[in-house]
């Protein structure tokens, strides 16, 4: 065998080694890529479901029928409050008190929205965006609701006169002040349920 020969199947062995060699990396930049996007749609699908379930909590806490006392101690009072206008002074910053952590984790579902559409796809990010639509509604009419009726049972306590539209006034009253079983809190639920159902494909 001559060096003609030797160098032309140096050259060869080279050749397919270089084709080899390429082949095994892109199968393993595949692979990587895989488990990467595999990884990110597996955080977002389990943050997104976490979050969720938290808001549904929240909302179930916001609109309970009880509030404690200790709850308005934060308020700063005027002296020149009557023992009834506290009394609706101290509700209504109960109430607003259950809203901050709702109004929260809303921003960081927001966020986790955005992801979810670019990342989990078409069916998932509609689900995402569906759930996010019913609870900024639902939130938007229960701070409605908190804000219009307790300033207008301030100006009741303050004019000594009730309200001219009592039937709205107890719309907004049956918003603030829930049973588990009422509607408002069965959609929540039941969105909940729905996106989860959607998502758990992505966190088993």
């Amino acid at each position: 065998m001559d060096a003609e020969q030797i160098s032309l199947i140096s050259d060869i062995v080279v050749g397919v080694s270089a084709v080899f060699v390429a082949g095994v990396a892109f199968f393993g930049l595949q692979t990587w890529r895989k488990e990467l996007t595999g990884k990110a749609k597996f955080e977002i699908a389990r943050n997104t479901t976490l979050l969720s379930s938290r808001l549904k909590a929240e909302f179930q806490d916001a609109v309970n029928i009880f509030t404690s006392s200790a709850e308005s101690i934060g308020r700063v009072k005027s002296e020149s409050e009557t023992p009834e206008e506290s009394q609706v002074l101290n509700e209504w910053y109960a109430r607003g008190h259950h809203l901050q952590p709702l109004s929260d984790d809303l921003r960081k579902f927001i966020e986790l929205s955005w992801e979810s559409e670019v990342v989990l796809g078409e069916v998932a990010g509609a689900q995402v965006s569906e759930t996010l639509k019913i609870y900024r509604k639902s939130f938007a009419e229960l701070s409605s609701a908190i804000y219009s009726y307790f300033e207008t049972r301030r100006h009741e306590v303050v004019s000594n006169r009730p309200y001219e539209n009592q039937d709205w006034l107890n719309n907004l009253h049956h918003i603030i002040y829930q049973l588990p079983d009422s509607d408002y809190l069965k959609n929540i639920e039941s969105i909940n349920e729905e996106l989860a159902s959607v998502l758990k494909r992505y966190v088993r």
